[in-house]
């Protein structure tokens, strides 16, 4: 029951934001499916592999997966997919425990926590520019 939560809660997060960002309202749903599919692929690495660097750059890979094959169907550009389906993998929660351990003075915490969030940011960045990199080298 937590997960189909937490997926349902992904849907309608990654639809908030969607409206927030004035996607396209026929794409709103696809917008919250991408978000779901995410959510999925990082919980279901998360439990396979036990490394949240490693699901999130899975999950990334499949939010860039989601934005190419949806914008394709809706002809809309990809970047109104991927900006709101990465949204469930930032690391606010690590970012502020990061500031939180500094700022208690806690510096070794506050480093290890900061160099995880920051591993966690390159995954999802690298996982989307390797995916938005493949579909020009197959037209070709």
């Amino acid at each position: 029951m937590k997960i189909i939560t937490e997926l349902f809660a992904a849907f309608v997060m990654v639809l908030t934001f969607g409206i927030l960002f004035q996607a396209p309202k026929k794409s709103l749903w696809l917008l919250g499916l991408t978000g779901t599919i995410s959510w999925a692929g990082f919980l279901l690495s998360k439990h396979l592999i036990g490394n949240v660097v490693i699901a999130s750059f899975i999950a990334s890979i499949l939010v860039g997966i989601c934005g190419e094959i949806f914008a394709r169907i809706m002809r809309l550009p990809v970047t109104v997919f991927v900006i709101a389906g990465i949204i469930p993998l930032v690391p606010g929660i690590p970012a502020y425990d990061t500031m939180l351990f500094l700022i208690k003075g806690q510096y070794l915490e506050g480093v290890k926590t900061g160099i995880d969030t920051l591993m966690i940011a390159g995954a999802i960045a690298l996982a989307i520019a390797i995916v938005g990199a493949i579909p020009p080298r197959i037209k070709s």
